[in-house]
């Protein structure tokens, strides 16, 4: 019974990560396309207070998941060792690169005064640090729980792990790019109606 219940408690853990790093990853694109200072300003707003879940998410994770290993899986496994790495990796990541960039952007936008974004603050909103950390984590997020569940051996968590962060940057650079292509393409339109 006990087993269950911290089992229960270590996915919904999972959970809570993955709906916070996936909702910022959303409030994000939503910044990227938002044509109005005001989106732009509630976006990032949204983000920076989703990025206090997770370390909630982290305390949720991790203390059911040393006792899972200390009585149940053991060290040893690929998959907990890869995951746990992960999750430290991650657990830094938030603060030092996200956290710190959506701060910026939220300051950014609360003190534009112009209705359109400045290209400063969407110089921000493009930030390619930031993305490629965003995307990467959401994309680590996906390799944690797909090791939780499969529990593969050494090689296929460390392929997993690889995939997760060759994957973070291209997609990355697949939202600037159709952002910054549309915004152009806008612009244009703009620019021959007048």
């Amino acid at each position: 019974m006990l087993y269950n219940v911290v089992l229960f408690v270590h996915i919904l853990g999972a959970m809570v990560m993955f709906a916070a790093v996936g909702i910022t990853l959303t409030a994000m694109i939503s910044m990227l396309y938002s044509v109005k200072t005001e989106g732009v300003r509630n976006w990032s707003a949204l983000a920076v207070k989703l990025d206090g879940l997770l370390p909630f998410s982290v305390i949720l994770i991790l203390l059911p998941g040393l006792y899972l290993v200390f009585t149940s899986w053991g060290w040893g496994n690929s998959w907990v060792e890869l995951s746990l790495a992960l999750l430290i990796i991650m657990t830094i990541m938030g603060p030092v690169i996200n956290l710190r960039r959506l701060k910026a952007i939220l300051q950014a936008a609360s003190e534009e005064t112009n209705e359109l974004p400045s290209a400063v603050l969407l110089q921000k909103v493009r930030d390619r640090g930031l993305w490629i950390s965003v995307s990467t984590m959401t994309m680590l997020t996906l390799a944690i729980l797909f090791l939780m569940t499969v529990k593969l051996g050494m090689i296929g968590s460390i392929v997993t792990v690889v995939l997760a962060i060759i994957l973070g940057p291209a997609i990355a650079s697949i939202l600037i790019g159709k952002a910054s292509a549309k915004i152009f393409a806008a612009d244009s339109n703009s620019a021959s109606i007048d």
